[in-house]
């Protein structure tokens, strides 16, 4: 079994090509900047996870997330019916350290769940169900096809994350809403997942740009854009093609903090990425609870530009169905 944790109690930082089973935060030797030990009790507490599911196709978007930030902990489901622009979305939050989400530590053997009130979430290896008012969902997804990006920066002076994204995703299944039933398959159809745990950046931020969807030419088109948060020596910037990634430099992501339906645009230094989106639709959280905070808007849309491989080929995009995020964040 890999594992993150080495054997002195060190986290290995870097971008890995070979899966990481475990992430062990358990055996991390946590100490304060000054040097001073962590107990275990504190390691448990600082420890942050999230978990966050998103399904593109020609009648909707689909976004769901597992977080688990143990002072406060959320989960929440919403689809966006692109045909008439409306958003129907199940949002709950909980208590610390409550029995009602788990999120297992093996971003290769995905295993986490929420369940409060009307709304359920439950991804465990190939399945997906969740359930809310007006909602439900039920899909069995295959990875095979797309070697995921596994990258661990350092956040701050002695903390980590170890981010694990993969695009596209194979699906398979169902969705009902508002009792209309819509079969889902793939290429149609196309999934992405982000796993996310770690020690992380007491207050932080971050921009996000993502999409997996089918191109005009029936190729698969997988896409993680950052900026903000993961950019400690190593990026988790990249695009799949066809299950081929290709590895991207920083970016730039321009847009307007008072309007965020003004167009995005998004650039990277190296010139892969030239794109523009613009969103549809949106969903947000404003939570100031003291110890824990959020701002956070996510917005549905279309990507539209140019995208260039390592090979050198230029792929247009247009009319990309995908998301764009702000977000403040304190843990």
């Amino acid at each position: 079994m890999n594992r993150l944790i080495n054997d002195q109690g060190n986290v290995k930082l870097g971008i890995f090509e070979s899966p990481i089973d475990e992430i062990n935060f358990k055996d991390y030797r946590l100490t304060t900047p000054m040097g001073f030990n962590r107990t275990g009790l504190f390691k448990k507490l600082l420890f942050n996870q999230f978990v966050f599911f998103g399904l593109t196709g020609p009648d909707m978007i689909i976004g769901m997330a597992v977080v688990d930030l143990k002072y406060l902990s959320n989960g929440f489901l919403y689809i966006y019916d692109r045909k008439d622009g409306t958003v129907s979305e199940a949002n709950k939050t909980i208590v610390p350290i409550s029995s009602k989400i788990f999120i297992s530590p093996t971003p290769e053997n995905v295993s986490c769940g929420f369940k409060f009130g009307s709304l359920s979430i439950s991804m465990k290896n190939t399945k997906i169900s969740a359930k809310a008012k007006d909602i439900t969902i039920d899909l069995e997804f295959d990875t095979s096809q797309t070697s995921p990006l596994r990258i661990c920066t350092k956040a701050g002076y002695k903390g980590w994350v170890y981010t694990q994204k993969t695009s596209p995703i194979n699906v398979t299944g169902k969705v009902i809403h508002k009792d209309r039933q819509i079969d889902i398959s793939s290429p149609t159809y196309m999934g992405l997942m982000d796993w996310t745990a770690g020690y992380m950046r007491r207050e932080t931020f971050w921009n996000w740009a993502a999409t997996a969807s089918t191109l005009a030419d029936s190729r698969s088109l997988g896409l993680n854009l950052s900026c903000g948060v993961n950019e400690t020596s190593f990026t988790e910037n990249a695009f799949w093609i066809d299950g081929k990634m290709t590895k991207v430099d920083m970016l730039h992501f321009e847009f307007n903090p008072d309007d965020f339906y003004d167009q995005w645009k998004i650039k990277s230094l190296d010139g892969k990425v030239d794109l523009v989106f613009d969103g549809k639709q949106h969903r947000k959280e404003n939570i100031n609870a003291g110890v824990v905070a959020t701002r956070f808007t996510q917005l549905m849309g279309d990507f539209k530009g140019s995208l260039k491989t390592d090979d050198g080929e230029v792929i247009k995009i247009k009319d990309c169905p995908g998301w764009a995020e702000d977000h403040y964040a304190k843990w």
